[in-house]
């Protein structure tokens, strides 16, 4: 028998599809369960038996797939969460970038500053910033010059000087494909289930008002194999090293310090984000599972619920008004990530009344497309 309190999963990236590396060293992903699982095809025989049994079920397929739900914590580089998102997002990390010495004038939403030390190259029209000073808190650049960025912004700048202005490290949807291999270990009983050619193809997330910030990876994978001994101290691939994920606070409903829709901040009960790469495992002749995988379109489809207080969101739907939605999801130690879509379509949006003694909620659903200025879909932004 196996106790759920003795799973371990954790992953390394492969630089060879389907192919573990030489003594990886995995790194330990922090999770609230796990269904990864192997998933074979069959097809049954035609042949007519005159006393009506079937002939034989003939294998035609075999590949894995699964998923892995988890709680939204800042994670470090080259950490498991990371590297995930990472995968997700099929695109690398720019590092963070900085400006010090910044200044307002207490009469518009610009700053005067230089991000990066090059005439603000370091900072991009979409990007989120950090201010600091009597302006603290989270930013969306709207304009920028070789001297000033523009910001989005409820109302005028205090002013100020001495600002520092932070970029996060961010990625933006691209077309890198990362493969991962994933072990799937029961502790307890000494055994493991080993997935290949690991693709990230969904990421949902959920921040809901009063609750912990949750996900779930799904992926599709080559291939699996069991390793039904011990090879070390909880070993299971030859010379592995397992490292578990740093400590951080778990992100919740009160680590939103920002949510905008339109360019305005509105009082939100909860928004899910959707990520779908598409994937599709490529099959050849002759050869049993997956040899590739293709990523099709990236899709980002989500949803929000907010207290209903104009006709705002159903003017938009019912106008067909693009906007865009960004928020920040931050920890009590000023780490964590930012989401940015800055092209959106609403797909449906209404405030139905369906009891006495509740509050009139507008509920919306999205859809994210490409933003020709900013040309991406999605920004990540992880703070650290």
């Amino acid at each position: 028998m196996s106790d759920s309190n003795r799973l371990r999963v954790s992953l390394v990236k492969e630089t060879t599809f389907g192919t573990t590396p030489s003594s990886p060293a995995m790194q330990v992903l922090q999770v609230t369960g796990q269904s990864m699982r192997d998933r074979v095809g069959y097809q049954q025989s035609n042949i007519i038996n005159d006393d009506r049994n079937v002939e034989e079920l003939v294998r035609l397929s075999k590949s894995a797939a699964g998923q892995l739900p988890f709680e939204l914590m800042f994670s470090p580089t080259t950490e498991a969460l990371e590297l995930l998102l990472g995968g997700t997002m099929c695109s690398a990390e720019t590092a963070v970038a900085t400006g010090d010495s910044g200044s307002t004038t207490g009469s518009s939403k610009v700053v005067t500053v230089d991000v990066g030390g090059s005439s603000n190259a370091d900072v991009d029209v979409g990007d989120i910033v950090h201010l600091s000073g009597s302006n603290a808190g989270y930013y969306k650049v709207t304009a920028k010059t070789s001297t000033t960025i523009t910001v989005e912004a409820d109302a005028n700048l205090a002013s100020d000087s001495g600002i520092t202005v932070t970029r996060a490290a961010r990625r933006v949807n691209g077309t890198v494909e990362d493969s991962f291999t994933i072990e799937v270990a029961r502790l307890d009983l000494g055994k493991a289930q080993i997935f290949t050619g690991c693709v990230v193809n969904t990421l949902d997330l959920t921040v809901a008002d009063e609750a912990i910030v949750t996900g779930t990876f799904t992926f599709e994978a080559a291939n699996s194999t069991f390793q039904d001994s011990d090879l070390g101290t909880d070993q299971f691939i030859a010379s592995a090293t397992y490292t578990d994920a740093t400590d951080h606070p778990v992100l919740d409903s009160l680590s939103v310090p920002e949510i905008r829709s339109a360019g305005s901040s509105f009082p939100a009960k909860q928004i899910t984000l959707n990520i779908n790469n598409n994937v599709v495992a490529r099959t050849e002749l002759g050869k049993l599972g997956a040899q590739s995988m293709r990523q099709g379109e990236f899709n980002v489809t989500g949803s929000f619920d907010a207290y209903f207080e104009d006709f705002t969101e159903m003017q938009s739907y019912a106008d067909n008004t693009t906007g865009a939605i960004w928020f920040a999801l931050i920890d009590a130690n000023d780490r964590g990530y930012t989401f940015s879509l800055p092209t959106v379509k609403f797909s449906d949006a209404g405030a139905d009344v369906t009891g006495s003694n509740t509050d009139t909620m507008v509920s919306v659903t999205y859809q994210a497309t490409l933003n020709d200025t900013e040309d991406c879909t999605t920004r990540m932004q992880r703070w650290a």
